[in-house]
């Protein structure tokens, strides 16, 4: 999928290639909705442009503002077994995602990317972390790594810390 494919979502999408039109990003994003699959569409179109080997459309600064969905780097991020892009989703029973978790991802994020231009970790249903996680989670979005975006999901901003809140650019 390239953004092209979520008409029902052209402010948002215009918004992200503004972004990228302008070199601008935001270390930090928040989608939310009623959708969590297609919140986590908009996430992979996201990470995928950012990463595209040859972007259909770039940007005067040279910022791919849409994604080829053929390259290489593509085809990984879709199949979600690129090494650079990073998905986080509670695994336990309870539904929650614990620390271990998200220091596993945020020691991921922080070293540079192996192959690709950006480090992406994405957090689906980020609502679901646990407070020590929250709070582990707030150092890297405090301090981000150089050529790293996170991108945070969720159905229920009213869940999620304020402090986390107020460190990301919100989009719904």
């Amino acid at each position: 999928m390239s953004f092209v494919d979520f008409p029902e979502q052209e402010r948002v999408v215009q918004l992200l290639q503004r972004s990228l039109d302008r070199g601008r990003l935001a270390h930090a994003y928040l989608f939310s909705g009623n959708n969590l699959d297609e919140l986590e569409a908009v996430a992979r179109t996201l990470a995928k442009t950012l990463n595209c080997e040859n972007p259909p459309r770039k940007s005067a600064k040279g910022m791919p503002l849409d994604s080829c969905d053929q390259c290489s780097s593509c085809r990984r991020i879709e199949k979600s077994v690129h090494p650079d892009v990073s998905w986080l989703r509670a695994e336990s029973k309870s539904r929650i995602i614990s620390i271990d978790q998200v220091r596993d991802l945020l020691q991921t994020v922080n070293l540079k990317p192996t192959e690709a231009e950006y480090k992406v970790g994405v957090l689906v249903a980020v609502d679901r972390l646990r407070t020590e996680a929250a709070n582990a989670f707030l150092k890297t979005l405090e301090e981000p790594p150089a050529k790293s975006i996170l991108i945070l999901l969720t159905t229920e901003p009213q869940r999620i810390l304020e402090t986390i809140l107020s460190r990301c650019l919100r989009l719904t």
